[in-house]
């Protein structure tokens, strides 16, 4: 059964340009990796699908609709999550036998990937309206930023009177945006939420090493050994 066209997806031909890589993700060496492998999946060096061992294949339907904007996607927009790919590879969008297709590192950081995932969906849906691949990746993470990123929720997050952030709240923070926590604090001061000094200060948290302080309770007969007991067990 064929699926049903989104409301919000616009019809468009995209056999006329063959296959080619829409927006890549990262520094130098991530964009050679991207190059490389879209190279040998033309070329017909490693298959795609059937998803197996190589990738973890999903659709993006949800996420078009999540952004909610009417902008002329490729039909059937897949994600491919690699296995075993160069740790530094980041991802890319693509148009594949004239199909849409976001290819992510399954190992990157859950948040990082999320984030990732969403800004390229998005590019695949503007890439035509944007020639400038800095003008293409500016909105796509405009957009993606206004769905993931609301004023109200991030505001919530931050106050005037705070300097710094402990790496447990930051950790915190990134979960529940799903987007790595240099993004949420980008968006803050795109929206005046935060300062630019908060911005710096903010910026040396690091989420990946978040432990949250345990509470401490004490008994009416307890003695200081208990208290160490409880400061220093590495349970």
């Amino acid at each position: 059964m064929a699926r049903k066209q989104p409301k919000n997806q616009l019809l468009l031909d995209y056999s006329v340009r063959g296959n080619r890589i829409v927006l890549h993700l990262g520094q130098v060496e991530s964009q050679r990796i991207a190059d490389h492998l879209f190279e040998g999946l033309v070329n017909g060096d490693w298959m795609i699908e059937p998803a197996g061992e190589v990738a973890d294949i999903s659709y993006a339907q949800d996420i078009v609709h999540q952004i909610g904007h009417k902008l002329p996607y490729p039909d059937g927009i897949k994600i491919a999550q690699l296995h075993h790919v160069d740790p530094l590879f980041k991802g890319f969008s693509a148009i594949y036998h004239q199909k849409g297709w976001v290819f992510v590192n399954a190992a990157s950081d859950i948040n990082e990937r999320n984030y990732h995932i969403h800004l390229l969906t998005v590019s695949l849906g503007l890439h035509t309206i944007y020639a400038s691949t800095t003008s293409l990746a500016a909105r796509s993470e405009q957009l993606i930023f206004e769905a993931l990123l609301p004023f109200d929720e991030v505001e919530s997050f931050f106050r005037n009177d705070i300097s710094k952030i402990p790496d447990f709240l930051a950790s915190d923070i990134a979960n529940f945006f799903k987007v790595p926590f240099p993004m949420v604090l980008k968006r803050a001061l795109i929206l005046k939420i935060i300062t630019d000094d908060q911005y710096r200060s903010f910026m040396t948290a690091n989420p990946s090493t978040a432990a949250k302080p345990r509470e401490l309770f004490f008994s009416k007969d307890g003695s200081i050994d208990d208290l160490e007991a409880q400061l220093f067990s590495g349970e």
